[in-house]
């Protein structure tokens, strides 16, 4: 028997789920069939630990119930399982059925009952893109009444995932509705493969055994909106986007305005009319232990100790010693005098977020050995970068100290000498002798208890502070910018300090903007804000006095309630316009999941037009214009969302046209065939203008002719030095990804 201990998790009622644990998903299916013993893991619920088991029987009955769903082929003649064991008779079976080789494999996640949540099934074969997507939606839908019999008659189809040529599937998804009334919290997912039409993945998010409210309201929808309205506030800030320079060779930082709300989750009860601002609720507190932790990005070359020495002699440039010291001599940072090893190095500064051309990066650690047996095991490390020009710290970070004596397995006796008040205070002490420029251009947005010292009465007691202050332009927050720090109450030290701030930055201004109500009116007026049932939970968790958290057990109760909630996304409204507005600033335009045209009927080209379609690759504006030369650019653009990748410095396509030729030629070299192509004297095209190619060339068109990728017409021309058309290209990629073994 392999048994393994976990951390609890106690549902109260039956929940599939699709993910699970990692050691549950894929298990190694040669360890797995070598024990023919059922496979348990321990619990520990409530302090009391026991070891759920499950018989022969009930596997049996599991694979009985589930191969009653699926088809297992009879050369997945392998068969391996794992079980995870919740509380209570909360089971979930982990089952996998696989040929000789390895080559084929079905997972299977069930639960007790035999309700599967996850199905896959992999093969190595290759993705060919054969069907559309509307050919295989009846697939998808054939599957879940087979799979699941008993929540098919209660799914909504919503919309289609544009395919990929890296799994080579159409994923169809599906919410629950009840009553006629969405249930968007409980999905299902179905991946259907392009080329086989086999159906290849099935994922159901599914509360099962819960009871479902009734679908009388009491609140109308105006009157939430209302309730909404006092609840949350449309807040002004400035959220970023990258914008290229004209030449494309630079790029700097937009800061664009938008309206958002403060409360992303916000929900009226449709019968009592409460207002939820959370979709858990926490029946007993919870304790959360971070560590805020800054890391500089070493964005340019290290250099040589040679080269170290010769920029040390330049002028305006620290030596390692002052840099060192910039950090040991500053007795406002929390420093042990144990870390007496120290490593720094000099980088040259790319970062866009700092002043500094130069950094030096810093290490400090305590080299002392821990004895074993002893209680004196901590040893402290700390980690800096200092501006090389200035001496100033552009980031600080060090560990603070444990005061778990593990000999004795208890807590040390320690007092907080600081409040977080006098943490904040002398956090800006430190903030405005190292960046007082950008200290007054912030405001403070809030702190944190950070990491934990002991615990009383099972309540954590936190022996730091974390703050945060955020970037501002003319009062309006700027989110991507911010100052962070971290304070020691035992000490009143800092240990933790950085800041990310732009500064090739372009702010909008802030003038003619409209009023926070009329962008609440703009923002609760959204098709994302409606009428749904609501899968919301109760939590409640149980420490034990002087445990570690991982340690905690926690039950969750999941439940169903009728509420408008505001599924709104992008949250941005302009405030210029109150329109909605897309992570970039533009106008929001709803994806419609699918290019679609009305200029293709009746081509040539208009099924491999429409398949490319199917993979989110083609033209907005609901025309395709076949017969239009594409350009280089374009053309470069259905390569890269085809996921074909290349060299741009050794394969090159320029200019606003590409001839049919050159086309060809580059889709072969992306195809590895160069050099087959290369070789002389033994090819010959079977076409009418074989002579306007020359010996040279002839190899790129013969291949690319055998293969699809440049058709001729029908007088038999392969035309090499016409410009491509935006059908050729269409018939090119889609040839070039039925090559690929």
């Amino acid at each position: 028997m392999i048994s393994k201990k976990i951390g609890t998790v106690i549902l109260t009622s039956a929940l599939i789920v699709s993910t699970l644990p990692a050691p549950f998903l894929k298990a190694d299916a040669s360890t797995l069939a070598s024990n023919n013993t059922i496979q348990t893991i321990a619990t520990k619920a409530a302090g009391v630990d026991s070891e759920a088991t499950a018989s022969s029987a009930e596997l049996e009955k599991i694979i009985t119930a589930v191969k009653s769903k699926i088809t297992v082929p009879s050369e997945l003649s392998k068969f391996s399982y794992n079980y995870y064991s919740g509380s209570g008779n909360s089971y979930v079976w982990n089952l996998s059925w696989s040929n000789k080789d390895g080559s084929k494999t079905i997972y299977v996640n069930s639960d007790s009952k035999g309700r599967i949540s996850n199905y896959s099934y992999n093969t190595d074969k290759s993705y060919k893109p054969v069907y559309l997507q509307d050919e295989l939606k009846s697939k998808a839908d054939t599957f879940i009444k087979s799979i699941a019999s008993d929540i098919a008659g209660k799914l909504q189809y919503t919309e289609t995932s544009s395919a990929s040529s890296y799994n080579g599937t159409y994923t169809y998804q599906y919410q629950r509705v009840e009553n006629g009334i969405p249930m968007p919290d409980n999905t299902v997912s179905v991946a259907v493969n392009y080329q086989t039409g086999e159906v290849t993945n099935y994922s159901a998010n599914w509360l099962y055994d819960v009871s479902i409210p009734g679908s009388t309201v009491k609140i109308t929808k105006d009157d939430a909106a209302a309730k909404i309205g006092k609840n949350i506030k449309m807040t002004l800030s400035y959220q970023s986007a990258y914008v290229k320079s004209a030449d494309g060779k630079s790029s700097s930082v937009k800061a664009f305005l938008v309206y958002s709300p403060d409360n992303s989750y916000i929900a009226v009860d449709a019968v009592s009319g409460k207002v939820y601002t959370t979709q858990n609720q926490w029946l007993t507190d919870s304790s959360n232990q971070a560590t805020a932790e800054s890391s500089a990005k070493d964005a340019g070359a290290g250099f040589t100790p040679e080269e170290i020495n010769e920029i040390d002699s330049i002028k305006g440039l620290i030596t390692k010693t002052n840099a060192i010291k910039a950090i040991k001599n500053n007795t406002k940072l929390l420093f042990d005098k144990n870390m007496t090893s120290v490593t720094a190095n000099l980088y040259k500064s790319n970062s866009d977020s700092s002043d500094a051309a130069y950094v030096w990066n810093i290490n400090f650690t305590d080299p002392r050995e821990a004895k074993e047996g002893s209680n004196d095991t901590y040893r402290a490390y700390a980690y800096a970068v200092v501006d090389a020009k200035t001496g100033k710290i552009i980031s600080y970070h060090s560990s603070t100290k444990n005061y778990y004596d593990t000999t004795k397995e208890q807590w040390d006796s320690v007092k907080v000498k600081y409040t977080q008040k006098q943490g904040k205070t002398a956090l800006e002490s430190f903030i405005k002798e190292q960046v007082p420029d950008y200290f007054k251009n912030t405001e403070y947005t809030g702190s944190f208890d950070d990491y934990v010292i002991a615990y009383k009465d099972t309540k954590p007691v936190y022996g730091g502070y974390s703050y945060n202050y955020q970037r501002v332009n003319e009062g309006i927050a700027y989110a991507a910018n911010n100052i962070n720090g971290a304070v020691d109450g035992v000490t009143g030290k800092v240990y933790s300090f950085g800041y990310n701030w732009d500064k090739n930055i372009t702010f909008e201004a802030p003038n003619n903007i409209i009023s926070a109500d009329k962008a609440f009116t703009n923002y609760i007026a959204n098709e994302g804000y409606r009428l749904i049932y609501e899968v919301y939970y109760e939590n409640s968790i149980t420490s034990a006095k002087n445990t570690a958290a991982s340690d905690a057990v926690y039950t969750q109760t999941p439940s169903v309630r009728l509420v408008y909630r505001t599924d709104i996304a992008p949250e941005y409204f302009s405030p210029f316009t109150g329109k909605q507005l897309d992570y970039e600033g533009k106008e929001y335009v709803k994806p419609t999941g699918l290019y679609t045209y009305t200029d293709i009927d009746g081509n040539s080209s208009a099924r491999n037009i429409k398949i490319l379609a199917n993979m989110g690759i083609g033209f907005d504006g609901g025309l395709y214009k076949p017969t239009q030369a594409i350009t280089a650019e374009e053309l470069l653009n259905f390569i890269e969302k085809a996921n074909f990748y290349y060299n741009s410095s050794k394969y090159k396509l320029t200019g606003s046209t590409v001839s049919r030729l050159n086309a060809a030629k580059f889709a072969v070299q992306l195809l590895g065939l160069e050099k087959a192509a290369a070789i002389s004297g033994i090819y010959s095209v079977n076409i009418s203008d074989q002579a306007s190619i020359s010996q040279s060339d002839m190899g790129y068109a013969a291949i690319a002719y055998g293969l699809k990728i440049l058709l001729p017409g029908s007088d038999n021309k392969l035309r090499p030095s016409d410009s491509l058309t935006r059908q050729d290209a269409a018939d090119l990629i889609v040839a070039m990804l039925n090559s690929i073994e």
